[in-house]
């Protein structure tokens, strides 16, 4: 958990000085994280660090959203911290092109690491996210934070944002996974005159 007092610096500086980070929300990142320290074992699912994971749980606790979007599930480590941290107040809305990969994961579903008691409100679509993202878009309306982590190529993170940057409402947050990969993230975040910020490791937010 050592990225607690770093991230909460940073995200309080530029998003909400006066937010109030609770010992709760940090005692349930912990949890959080040794839960799925523990559904992935060893193996590399190519799932988010655990400082990364950490960040978007305190983020979306804080934030309290109504709606997340997230692009790319894997094995749902992200999907498991959404889901929690919203509890029975928001919906996450889902995708994933549901192929399973690697000799070792071959039986094992896409958000095996989401636990039943937290499903209640996860809406998941399988499909290419160049088919699926913008008529799902139209049909939630609104979406307060938007996670990306499917495929890291210029043009797709472009077209993800650029998609659901007219759905954006309220106190919104865009995160971006290995947002260093490409400069997909700068350019659109130059291009409408966001700020881009590093949290941790390869994760990103973009906000107003």
């Amino acid at each position: 958990m050592g990225v607690t007092e770093s991230f909460w610096n940073e995200f309080s500086g530029w998003y909400n000085p006066r937010l109030t980070l609770d010992d709760s929300i940090t005692q349930s990142a912990g949890n959080l994280v040794q839960e799925v320290r523990k559904a992935v074992g060893k193996r590399d699912f190519w799932q988010v660090s655990e400082s990364e994971l950490s960040a978007i749980y305190i983020a979306t606790a804080l934030l309290k959203p109504g709606n997340v979007v997230e692009t790319g599930v894997g094995p749902g480590t992200t999907s498991f911290a959404f889901l929690s941290a919203i509890g029975n107040s928001g919906n996450l809305y889902s995708f994933d092109l549901g192929v399973k990969y690697g000799q070792e994961k071959a039986e094992l579903p896409v958000g095996f690491v989401v636990p039943e008691r937290v499903k209640k409100n996860w809406h998941l679509t399988i499909g290419n996210s160049r088919e699926t993202l913008l008529p799902k878009l139209r049909e939630i309306g609104s979406v307060n934070i938007f996670f990306h982590d499917s495929e890291h190529t210029y043009d797709h993170v472009t077209l993800e944002l650029d998609s659901v940057l007219p759905y954006l409402r309220g106190n919104w947050i865009i995160m971006v996974d290995n947002f260093d990969w490409t400069d997909a993230p700068h350019d659109f975040a130059e291009r409408n005159k966001f700020s881009l910020v590093r949290v941790v490791d390869d994760l990103c937010f973009i906000h107003s």
